[in-house]
């Protein structure tokens, strides 16, 4: 008993490392737009979907529903940066330089990876649940030894790539001294940035 209480606290401990971790990760990839834009999309994301998890262990089955939907909000920021990034431009000049200036790169590759299996995972315990509700099966085989495990086991790799993404060697973002310049002469000369250079 007290070996299960300590194995599923340590769980639960694990599940709040991912916030802590990409706060750093923002701070160390912070000459990257993209990296910063992605990062404070994710962490946003993570803080709102730390707080509705605690609210929903309380839910009971409807715990699993809040996972799942909440990982497919994950797919898509990681998706959709872009898409986000014009819809926000017009409010700040970091979206509208992510907007023109973006690029998708191998470790977003790896945490869409994550987010899949993180999304399976959440389903196939979500599916067990409803089939136990519909008194198909009655017991919780998947949920009871592989649904904890599997979730820490993602959450250290998200951390591992998050930091990776933030610490990696390649170029940061070549256009983005071009932009700058282009914006202090734009400035001075009272006109518009042209970002045809990056069409």
């Amino acid at each position: 008993m007290l070996e299960a209480f300590s194995i599923n606290s340590i769980y639960h401990g694990i599940s709040f490392v991912s916030l802590p971790v990409m706060i750093i990760a923002l701070f160390v990839g912070w000459k990257s737009i993209n990296t910063r834009c992605l990062l404070i999309f994710l962490a946003t994301l993570e803080f709102v979907d730390t707080v509705l998890t605690e609210l929903a262990l309380n839910w009971q089955n409807y715990y699993y529903l809040c996972v799942f939907l909440s990982s497919l909000l994950y797919i898509y920021v990681v998706l959709a940066r872009r898409l986000i990034a014009a819809r926000l431009q017009n409010y700040s000049q970091l979206f509208k330089d992510v907007y023109h200036n973006f690029y998708f790169t191998k470790q977003e590759g790896a945490l869409l990876s994550i987010y899949l299996s993180y999304t399976l995972i959440t389903f196939i315990a979500l599916a067990e649940v409803s089939l136990y509700v519909l008194y198909v099966i009655d017991s919780f085989p998947f949920i009871r030894h592989l649904f904890s495990p599997l979730l820490t086991i993602l959450c250290l790799l998200e951390a591992i790539v998050i930091l990776w993404l933030a610490t990696r060697t390649a170029p940061v973002d070549e256009h983005v001294m071009k932009m700058k310049n282009n914006r202090k002469a734009a400035l001075k000369s009272k006109r518009p940035p042209d970002y045809s250079h990056d069409k």
